[in-house]
């Protein structure tokens, strides 16, 4: 059980925190003006703060009226953040014209918002904190949240600030770079993030503890 707000901060930094976010934003915004750059940080951020305290306020409830596990949870979450890391692999640098077309103002609610903000992994430790700490026992969860979302909106909107001017063109450059850093990472997350599902099944045994 989560005892302080420090410790609270800590782990929902680790799960909920804008870095992926941060990094695919600049990487695959510059084009937009910066209104539309700061129109996207917020509303990826807003959506983020919706979704995430409708797990902290009903997660428990959600989980069982659809008769979901939390294994099954990390296993779908991991599955959805897997095919969007392959296909930000796959799918880039086909069609330079139609890419840019398509990554507009949009991607503040996907990608953005939903699975890099509002992550799979972010999403099961605020339904376990929700479950442990139970109704009207969650304030410490609020402020945690609170407090990274908060962060989160000043990142995001930092990067609006200070990236702009690329434009899209033929052979990738730092941003094609960044991008695929990014989606490795995040297809190595979503391995982790379904590898602990199977666990919760049984499916794999677990982990070794950590020679000392």
């Amino acid at each position: 059980m989560i005892s302080s707000f420090p410790e609270m901060v800590i782990i929902l930094s680790i799960v909920a925190f804008a870095t992926k976010a941060a990094a695919y934003f600049a990487a695959e915004a510059g084009h937009l003006t910066l209104s539309e750059r700061r129109g996207v940080a917020i509303k990826s951020v807003l959506v983020q703060a919706v979704v995430l305290s409708i797990f902290v306020a009903r997660g428990p409830n959600i989980l069982a009226f659809f008769h979901v596990s939390i294994a099954a949870l990390e296993v779908a979450g991991g599955l959805i953040l897997l095919l969007f890391a392959i296909g930000l692999v796959l799918g880039e640098g086909h069609d330079n014209a139609e890419g840019a077309k398509r990554v507009g103002p949009e991607m503040a609610i996907y990608p953005l918002a939903v699975p890099l903000l509002a992550s799979p992994q972010a999403i099961v430790a605020i339904t376990i904190f929700s479950t442990q700490m139970g109704p009207g026992n969650r304030q410490l969860l609020w402020a945690g949240l609170g407090t990274i979302i908060a962060g989160n909106l000043a990142v995001m909107l930092g990067v609006a600030q200070v990236i702009g001017g690329e434009k899209k063109s033929g052979g990738g450059g730092f941003s094609a770079v960044l991008l695929r850093v990014v989606a490795l990472l995040l297809a190595a997350l979503a391995v982790e993030i379904i590898a602990l599902g199977l666990r919760g099944y049984g499916v794999l045994p677990p982990m070794p503890a950590a020679a000392h």
